[in-house]
């Protein structure tokens, strides 16, 4: 291998690293970005933020690295290699959200804190009965109120 393929394929290596950490920046600053007002008008916890963040940046830093590794090894240049990086990229960041999305909605959901901590009930054992609300029209047992006397003057 030439001293130029070597060097060549060094510097590739560094675009793909130096790709994967751009968009994976670009990835979660638009992500936290929109999710902020998710947040503060009450339509997403902390938490769920925070999980959207991370599976933006990752995914969109692995579909940049991706496609810039795609494009580089082709040796294209210029405007074409410009639009082959936007073309792999949003093909790669495609094909990782079907894929996450698929494997979050085939994974089981974690047990909450709550759940995990409150008894299990056995299938054999019967759920208590829920007590019955007392009526209403329940006789009082306190003796009638008295008649106020009007002092004599």
């Amino acid at each position: 291998m030439s001293k130029l393929a070597i060097m060549r394929k060094r510097m590739l290596g560094a675009a793909t690293v130096g790709a994967v950490m751009v968009g994976a920046v670009a990835g979660g600053v638009d992500a936290a970005a929109r999710d902020i007002r998710k947040v503060k008008n009450g339509e997403m916890s902390r938490r769920d933020a925070a999980a959207d963040v991370a599976r933006e940046a990752g995914t969109t830093g692995l579909a940049t690295g991706a496609a810039v590794a795609v494009v580089g090894a082709l040796g294209l240049g210029g405007v074409l290699s410009v639009l082959g990086v936007a073309a792999m990229a949003t093909g790669a960041k495609y094909l990782l959200d079907s894929a996450v999305d698929k494997a979050a909605r085939t994974a089981k959901p974690a047990a909450t804190p709550k759940a995990a901590l409150a008894p299990s009930r056995s299938k054999t054992a019967p759920a208590p009965k829920a007590r019955k609300a007392k009526s209403v029209k329940a006789k009082s047992k306190a003796a009638p109120a008295k008649a106020a006397i009007p002092a004599a003057e």
